[in-house]
């Protein structure tokens, strides 16, 4: 009983996870949902007792991935936290070639729940300031002269490749993404020991 009930609770966050990244999350209703997922609305509720719960499941799920994607980009240059970087903003630019590509969820949600007390407003800031925080620390271990600023300008590019890749597609300004923050992470770190 318990896999059936994981099941239907799996089978609603996938659908609610397309259906909330490609069409928007305040376009979906529950119905859509339990349509597509095959799931009955009296289920989905026994999971999710409103949208706003449903909304934050997904936008957990989604952090969740990311950091197992993040983590899956720097793993083969544990040596090297300036290779670390570097992997990322790879990951980050295969990741804005791929079709169906629609932005970033996080900003997507920042951008439709501008109340700060909203759970998905405030998920999408912690998640940022998580990234931020992430890159400061590989800025500080490869060495640069300002992690702080490193990480700033590496989140402000990476923010603007997200940003602008559905607009004008992968190969419009995203596709300057490598070379602006190469050019950074080197001006950074030239002639500096990385630290263990």
């Amino acid at each position: 009983m318990a896999s059936s009930r994981s099941s239907a609770r799996q089978r609603l966050l996938e659908s609610a996870r397309d259906l909330f990244y490609r069409k928007g999350i305040r376009s979906i209703g529950v119905d859509t949902i339990a349509e597509q997922s095959g799931v009955g609305k009296p289920t989905l509720y026994r999971h999710f007792s409103t949208k706003d719960k449903l909304i934050s499941a997904y936008l957990e799920e989604e952090n969740r991935l990311h950091w197992q994607w993040f983590e899956e980009a720097i793993a083969p240059y544990q040596a090297s936290a300036k290779a670390q970087l570097v992997a990322v903003i790879d990951a980050t630019a295969q990741l804005l070639a791929q079709p169906g590509y629609r932005g970033c969820a996080f900003l997507n949600a920042l951008a439709e729940f501008s109340e700060e007390d909203h759970p998905a407003h405030r998920q999408a800031i912690e998640f940022k300031h998580a990234l931020r925080l992430r890159l400061y620390q590989l800025s500080q271990q490869a060495g640069a002269h300002d992690p702080d600023a490193l990480a700033d300008q590496l989140l402000l590019a990476i923010n603007g490749a997200l940003a602008s890749a559905p607009l004008f597609g992968p190969s419009g300004p995203a596709a300057q993404l490598r070379t602006i923050t190469t050019y950074l992470i080197d001006l950074q770190c030239e002639n500096t020991q990385e630290k263990p």
